[in-house]
């Protein structure tokens, strides 16, 4: 595995939970860069060891992270 050093703006959008898109500008290839615990996750879903229930906090996280960006919310409920 390469370790490539991160730049404050790049870690601080990690660290907001959100899988950050980078476009290799030599080829247009685009790559996701997460945390490692978002990786750890998505590793167990993938490898039949999941458990939903591991999800649950990141889900609530992106659905009050959407709700919060909606302005016709409260004409949903």
């Amino acid at each position: 595995m390469t370790h490539a050093n991160m730049d404050n703006s790049l870690r601080t959008a990690v660290e907001a939970g959100t899988p950050v898109e980078v476009v290799d500008q030599a080829t247009n290839q685009v790559y996701y860069l997460i945390s490692a615990e978002q990786y750890q996750r998505m590793s167990e879903t993938l490898s039949g060891d999941f458990d939903p229930r591991t999800l649950y906090p990141m889900i609530d996280k992106v659905m009050s992270e959407d709700d919060a960006r909606d302005p016709l919310l409260e004409s949903y409920q």
